[in-house]
């Protein structure tokens, strides 16, 4: 058990590292984390979502998220952008079910909504960014958790 577990925090610390690539190459005023599509980072892009999606397909609940962040991969938002966008917005309206669903871990339901307000403040990409880091950090903490548990065993 303990290699998939190292498996899912090497795919959380992907996904972590995608927003930081991004500010370190082209700023704080990027668009949105999918337009590192039209950018070199286009495979770190898509490997970073192809690995995520596939970590949430094998997690109950999170199947529906994973199709989603799935094809908003597949459907790229330069070629794309209205059926992106919407795809996009799925994958994150999605994830409240899951979040809401772990009553131990609800509070993280009230952090991801914060977005909104990033979103409002600072723009788009930061409001993904708040999105992409309130899952990841809930993901760890499950891992953490589920762990201990374990270790009681």
């Amino acid at each position: 058990m303990g290699k998939i577990f190292d498996l899912r925090y090497l795919v959380i610390i992907l996904a972590m590292l995608l927003p930081i690539v991004i500010v370190i190459m082209f700023g704080v005023d990027f668009p949105s984390l999918s337009s590192s599509w039209q950018t070199v980072l286009q495979p770190l892009f898509i490997i970073t979502n192809a690995v995520t999606s596939f970590y949430f397909f094998s997690l109950n609940r999170w199947k529906i998220p994973s199709v989603f962040l799935m094809l908003l991969t597949a459907f790229s938002v330069d070629m794309s952008p209205m059926f992106h966008n919407i795809l996009a917005g799925g994958f994150f309206l999605t994830c409240l079910y899951p979040l809401m669903w772990f009553k131990r871990f609800s509070y993280y339901v009230y952090i991801y909504l914060f977005s909104g307000v990033i979103w409002w403040l600072f723009g788009l990409f930061w409001f993904e960014v708040w999105g992409v880091y309130t899952l990841c950090i809930f993901h760890i903490h499950v891992l953490w958790y589920k762990k201990i548990l374990m270790g009681r065993k």
